[in-house]
């Protein structure tokens, strides 16, 4: 799982690029740092999505649907 306060990531600049591709995250912000700015995205797909509880943490159910729009 990626949480907050997770720093230094090849995961979680994957999940940043993905973000910020679907637009939740702005260009620029594919850090590695897993802080307020990403979670803040994460929430928002969470919402699209119709995840819950949508807290900003990419655990199972989001890994999930992420999965599956990209095919995996």
């Amino acid at each position: 799982d990626l949480v907050y306060g997770l720093k230094g990531s090849s995961e979680a600049v994957r999940l940043q690029k993905y973000l910020i591709g679907k637009g939740y995250l702005s260009a620029g912000y594919a850090t590695g740092h897993y802080l307020s700015m990403t979670v803040s995205a994460v929430k928002a797909y969470q919402q699209a999505k119709g995840i819950t509880p949508a807290n900003g943490r990419f655990g199972p159910k989001t890994r999930a649907a992420v999965n599956a729009e990209l095919g995996l």
